[in-house]
């Protein structure tokens, strides 16, 4: 009874914010190849591009609480005085509390702007001055210790399969030669940390070639080296500008759409090798072709967010999904996200008759405290719900007083439907 009513109070609080706000509560536009990272609950996201326009904001979606995905609170978090156009970079988290964002690359980011920070505790930016001429586009980084991989970027590169690893001590990149080179793409892959030493790579193309499932890079961070994997089981079709999720309780990655017309959803065991295809009890999710988006793992759940179904961001989306991934190989399309629900173990008789006896005796033995709480429950609630409305209504003064989303749209590219610094052979 409890829980029921504090979801309808967390209900409460959002549609209050959303009449009181009305057309001016912040909904994220259409866009693909933006960065997003999950930190302390907290999934961010920065820039990314739609029908050619490029953008600069910057903005989260507050995860800690369970929610439906048609009624999500985005709060934006643009700073006044704006932000670079990144579209097609990559993002890591680092430190002591991995509590720093730093982003890395994207569409014609050099200079200074090729390595920004954002440091989730002051709420600061800043570039990191450290001297490059590194271009790198449509990447992944990879962080082990204090240092951050990134592989490829630039097919056309004399060094494309050379690896830079940032060390966020001392602040200095270094480029270095691996050889010889690897089997996977230098564009539009995948990479997993599968412990501190080895980093999987998957897909992704080089030139005009696709790299197939059937054999993957391995990067060794201990002796600088590449080595191959080769796979079994149902391998998938070669693909680029997927999503892929480290789902470590399952020792299993699961590859998410990216440009193959078949087999959408494909699941890599890590300690075999064999690709699977998972079981998934009802219809859902986005539809097959879907690029450039984001998928993270929140909780039990995969969230899938944004994307297009085109190289330039043409046919961009909005879209939001969820894949509930408590039971291995036994998944789910759902609209809501319970920030409560845990990972399940295969139920057993011993297990499931415990559980039951426990949840009696607690009935039993406390129904007359709990009851005579419920009263004093909802006082609290409704009086914390009042200082929230006050605190809000606050808020949304300020807000509209003062803040503002800040884009900053590139020129349109008129002439080409790829975007700038891409090559296709």
């Amino acid at each position: 009874m409890i829980k029921s009513f504090m979801k309808v109070t967390i209900y409460l609080i959002y549609l209050y914010y959303f009449i009181i706000n009305g057309v001016n509560a912040f909904i994220p536009s259409p866009r693909a190849e933006q960065a997003a990272i999950l930190v302390n609950n907290k999934i961010y996201f920065y820039g990314g591009i739609s029908e050619r326009t490029k953008f600069s904001d910057f903005f989260y979606l507050d995860v800690s609480t369970s929610f439906n995905i048609s009624s999500m609170f985005w709060v934006n978090i643009t700073p006044i005085i704006g932000l670079p156009v990144r579209t097609a970079s990559t993002v890591c988290i680092y430190g002591k509390d991995k509590d720093k964002i730093i982003y890395i690359g994207g569409t014609n980011i050099v200079g200074d702007n090729f390595t920004t920070v954002f440091d989730t505790t002051t709420q600061q930016w800043s570039p990191l001055k450290v001297s490059t001429n590194f271009t790198r586009r449509l990447i992944q980084c990879v962080v082990s210790e204090n240092d951050v991989y990134v592989f490829g970027g630039d097919p056309n590169h004399p060094n494309k399969d050379h690896i830079i690893k940032l060390d966020t001590v001392t602040i200095a990149w270094t480029e270095l030669n691996p050889g010889p080179a690897p089997i996977g793409g230098v564009q539009a892959y995948s990479a997993i940390l599968l412990n501190n030493a080895t980093i999987l790579y998957i897909g992704g193309k080089r030139g005009s070639g696709v790299k197939t499932f059937s054999q993957l890079s391995v990067y060794n961070i201990n002796n600088n080296s590449w080595s191959q994997i080769t796979t079994s089981g149902d391998i998938p079709p070669s693909r680029y500008d997927h999503g892929a999720v480290f789902i470590h309780q399952f020792n299993q990655i699961l590859i998410l759409y990216g440009n193959s017309s078949n087999k959408p959803i494909m699941a890599l065991d890590t300690l075999t090798f064999e690709w699977s295809i998972p079981t998934i009890k009802n219809d859902g999710g986005p539809t097959i072709g879907l690029i450039r988006f984001t998928s993270i793992l929140i909780g039990t759940y995969i969230f899938i967010a944004f994307g297009s179904f085109n190289d330039s961001g043409i046919n961009s989306t909005n879209n939001f999904f969820l894949l509930d991934v408590s039971q291995k190989n036994n998944y789910e399309w759902v609209n809501s996200y319970d920030s409560t629900k845990q990972f399940q173990s295969v139920p057993t008789a011993t297990t499931t008759h415990s559980a039951t006896s426990n949840t009696s005796s607690y009935n039993n033995g406390a129904s007359s405290n709990l009851y005579n709480s419920i009263g004093a429950i909802i006082g609290i609630a409704f009086g914390a719900i009042a200082g929230i409305i006050i605190l809000s209504a606050a808020a949304v003064l300020i807000v509209r007083r003062y803040g503002h989303p800040v884009y900053y749209h590139a020129p349109q590219e008129g002439s080409s439907d790829k975007p700038n610094n891409e090559v296709f052979e």
